[in-house]
């Protein structure tokens, strides 16, 4: 799975252990298990925020404890199919429509009977520099080459000498990310050539180095859920035994496929998928163990576990990097999108058994 479906899996399956039994939640042995901080207090980097219709970011836990309602249920939603318009998303801001072009398996979907929102989830890599723009034009004032660096810097910015510091004053904490990269290295040269030619003070370089050292946290994927308007419980999918014979029909068919073509690994890998639609699941895996602490019923945990493992797309070297001509490769590029389809239907399908 990936990250942004695990952190899906984790948001509904506990949300819907928390609004149905909020004694019995174990918020801190699931934060530990997938690595999200979904409460104000936790510690962990990786950061679940959910961005309301007014967009304000809430924690999840804030978020959940605004929306108390005795019928209140998370579920996962699909997104729109493939090249399908979806006139609710029409007047949604573009950072909404690229996270559904980008999303994983579909929205987070809020209903207490009263109302029923959207929410689509994009992953967030958290900035690399910690640097404002006036802290690095004071950085640079306080260098000992610091007109030459200043104009690199103009240089960079596309902007004369005198503008730099009203320029760097005006740019967002995502426009000073380039801008930093670029300066260092650039900067960094002009530095390296003063020190061959006259030797440098060691100070001065370990200054260089730690005002650019990258911000703490900074390689720790987060997540959050923007606000995507109102949604319907008509397209959820809710039934467990029709997504487990869809998907245990169609890795039939794949295994076959991979069977005929001699594709050794492939038919390994798609017998033991199967497999994991009839084995008692066994707390090895974090899925598994995040869905038995929520209290999910056996069946939808095979069925998650099962199109966990059949979710074979990917790059170089995943199912779906090879190809085939003629009848095979339609057969074979058929078998795919139908494998694609019914494992985002499957885990769905599990992860909505938490609010029935």
């Amino acid at each position: 799975m990936r990250p942004i479906d695990i952190c899906t899996a984790a948001l509904v399956t506990t949300g819907n252990r928390a609004l149905r039994e909020p004694s019995k939640t174990r918020w801190e042995a699931i934060e530990e298990l997938m690595g999200l901080r979904l409460r104000p207090k936790s510690t962990l980097e990786s950061l679940v925020t959910l961005v309301d219709a007014g967009g304000e970011h809430l924690s999840f836990e804030e978020w959940l404890e605004n929306r108390p309602a005795a019928s209140a249920r998370l579920w996962v939603a699909p997104f729109p199919p493939e090249g399908a318009s979806d006139d609710s998303l029409a007047d949604q801001s573009d950072e909404v429509r690229v996270a559904v072009d980008n999303g994983g398996i579909g929205f987070l979907l809020y209903s207490d009977g009263q109302r029923i929102e959207r929410f689509v989830p994009r992953e967030v890599q958290p900035p690399l520099y910690d640097i404002s723009g006036p802290q690095l034009f004071d950085f640079i004032q306080g260098r000992q080459h610091a007109a030459a660096l200043i104009e690199i810097l103009a240089s960079e910015l596309e902007v004369p000498v005198d503008d730099v510091e009203s320029h760097l004053g005006a740019c967002s904490v995502d426009a000073m990310q380039d801008i930093v990269s670029r300066f260092m290295y650039s900067g960094a040269e002009l530095e390296q050539s003063y020190v061959s030619e006259s030797g440098a003070e060691e100070a001065q370089v370990e200054q260089w180095n730690a005002f650019f050292s990258t911000a703490e946290g900074s390689a720790s994927l987060s997540f959050e859920y923007l606000y995507a308007g109102p949604g319907s419980e008509a397209e959820l999918e809710r039934d467990l035994g029709a997504a487990r014979a869809s998907l245990a029909s169609t890795l039939e068919g794949v295994q076959d496929f991979a069977h005929k073509q001699a594709l050794r690994s492939w038919d390994k890998h798609f017998r033991r998928s199967l497999l994991r639609l009839s084995l008692e699941p066994q707390p090895l895996e974090d899925l598994v163990e995040m869905l038995q602490l929520n209290g999910l019923p056996t069946p939808a945990i095979q069925l998650a576990l099962c199109a966990a493992s059949a979710d074979v797309f990917g790059g170089m070297g995943s199912w779906n990097d090879m190809a085939y001509e003629g009848e095979t490769g339609e057969r074979y590029t058929q078998l795919s999108d139908r494998l694609l389809a019914h494992v985002k239907t499957a885990l769905r399908t599990a992860l909505n058994q938490s609010a029935l």
